[in-house]
Order: C-alpha cells, then structure tokens, then sequence
C-alpha cells in the first residue's frame, strides 16, 4: 500500500514534554495528537475558523489518517519497535526504532531475537539505537541529543531570579535528521490543504518554547511510501496515539501496548488557562488482535469552558502484521 509522507527538518532545538509541568527532558517524535493540534490551530490561521476541519474528522470517513512523527536519518525512516517483540537479550531491549526493512520483517511475524546476527551483519537492516560494535556506517547510535539546559526565571516585580533555578529540555537532530509523518486515506480535493497546513505548521512551529525560536521546520518534503502487503494478517501494529472507540474494546486486552496520560491546558485564542480533561491514550508501537480499529476524536472540554469544545486526537493509523510472536 502507497502513503503520502512529510519530511520536517527541524530549524532548531525542539522542545517536546511528557507530561505537564515536565520541563527536564524531551520527547524525540512527535505524538499525533499534538499534531492534530497543531494542524488545527494551523487551519484556524488560514481559513478564520477551525470547526470544519474538527468536524471533518469526527466523521465516520476523515478527509485523511495520519501517524505521529517518528526520526528519520538520511534515507531512512524509522518506526517504533511493534511492542510485541519482548526481547531477552540486553541489546535488544534497548531498540526503540526500527527501519522499514526490519519492520517488515517483523509485521510478517519473525522475531527479533532471531535477527539480532543479521542485523549486525546486514547493512539493510537498522534500527535506534544502533547495536554496539555493528558493521553499520560510520555515525552516532542515535541521530539527536536531548540535553538539559540551565535556566532561571525573573520575578516580574524585582526582576530578581532569587531561587527560581531549573533545567529546561530540548532535542536536536543531526544535520541529515529530522521527522516525518505519514498520511493515508487522503480524500480527493484535500491535497492542497494538506499541503498548505503542514508550510504553515512548519512556521509556527510544534512543542514548547516557540516563542523563543523553537520547534520550527524548514519547508516539508513530500513524498511516496510503499509498504507492501502482509499475507493473512491477524492484527494491527499501531503508528499512532489511540483511543479506542467502546466496541472496540471488546479483545484489546489480548494486545500488546502501552497506556499514556494526556492533560494540560487549553490552546485556544479564548483561553488558555483552563485545564483540559486528562485521558489515557494507547501509545505507538502498541499490537492489537483484529482489524477493525479505527479509533476515535475525544471531546476533553472542561465543564467550565463554554466557548468552544475541544477535543483529542486518537484515531488510529495502522499498519496490518502477524501475531504469531509473542
């Protein structure tokens, strides 16, 4: 099956929290729901207004699906390590990444363990971290670093900095790495919006700290990828945050995946001090049996916010795999 993909090369550091408050640390790809948010302040920008494009997607046939960002590096692309490769070996616990060769591998139902002397070996196989002492190209195991960076922040009485010390962090990426997302399912008529959406969110920028210049993207490069097609598949390899809707839930407790809290405050030129509602989302990588999940858009407005609602992407981009590593 063929996806649109989009290159974003970061301009600068980026600056991707965990969690609220979380201000140590960061991210390395961007969660789609963040995107979706994103695109739809983007949207708001462009055409005065970001309802359309809300309920677009809260149709029973979105104008398109996308994933979250995941790194890429020179020609490669990486993908999360599906999380139901439960590895023994030191190694290959710390795999995070994989590239679409190995993912491949791994989405027709063979182990990671059992690769593990091809990998090192075979240089169309990768995955992040790279494994200590492989025959792979020169380079770092990773292509970004994520640092903490002194601060302190001013009383805006005194302009004192008294106690107020902490460490902010931010993830770059070396000069042939970025991020990319996939897109799939593209009604007709909705590339050029597309198109326009993702120049602009290149300019305004993803994540914490934008007003200081981060998360910026030079201009997205479009591109074409090919996954080719798992015979008999029995289950669903997850590229995106998901929520699943209520009748899907019924086998999801045979998957593999984990659980991530969402909360914060609203984005929103009507207010942004209002605390949206926390939910838990499955995170990428997570395996599910079956293949009917699509996922859904979660209203998350708080009770005391009246203007508009707001709402958190979960709809599921997926690639089809094999179930029979456990």
């Amino acid at each position: 099956m063929k996806y649109l993909g989009v290159r974003l090369k970061p301009k600068s550091f980026l600056h991707l929290g965990d969690r609220e408050g979380w201000l140590e640390g960061s991210r390395v790809h961007i969660p789609s729901d963040t995107l979706f948010s994103a695109l739809c302040h983007c949207h708001l920008l462009l055409y005065g207004e970001a309802d359309s494009f809300i309920d677009a997607f809260k149709g029973a046939e979105p104008p398109f699906i996308f994933s979250s960002a995941f790194p890429y590096w020179g020609s490669e692309l990486y993908f999360p390590l599906p999380k139901n490769q439960l590895a023994k070996d030191k190694f290959l616990k710390k795999i995070k990444y994989v590239n679409a060769s190995l993912l491949i591998r791994l989405l027709n139902g063979e182990c990671l363990e059992d690769l593990k002397d091809e990998i090192e070996i075979n240089q169309a196989l990768d995955c992040l971290p790279r494994l200590n002492g492989s025959g792979k190209q020169a380079g770092g195991l990773v292509p970004w670093r994520v640092e903490d960076v002194p601060r302190v922040s001013l009383n805006r009485f005194n302009n004192h900095p008294g106690e107020n010390f902490f460490y902010f962090g931010q993830v770059s990426y070396v000069e042939d790495a970025g991020l990319f997302v996939l897109l799939k399912n593209i009604k007709k008529g909705w590339e050029d919006k597309i198109n326009s959406l993702f120049r602009l969110l290149c300019d305004e920028g993803v994540g914490g700290d934008r007003s200081a210049g981060k998360g910026l993207f030079h201009q997205p490069e479009m591109f074409e990828l090919e996954i080719p097609q798992i015979d008999k598949p029995g289950g669903l390899y997850a590229l995106s945050a998901y929520f699943p809707r209520e009748n899907e839930l019924i086998d999801i407790e045979s998957g593999f995946y984990e659980l991530e809290e969402r909360k914060g405050y609203i984005f929103s030129p009507a207010n942004r001090s209002y605390r949206r509602r926390s939910i838990r989302l499955f995170s990428e990588g997570s395996v599910f049996a079956g293949l009917d999940k699509k996922g859904s858009l979660v209203d998350i407005t708080p009770a005391v916010f009246e203007v508009h609602r707001i709402y958190r992407y979960g709809l599921l981009f997926s690639f089809p795999c094999k179930l029979e590593e456990t």
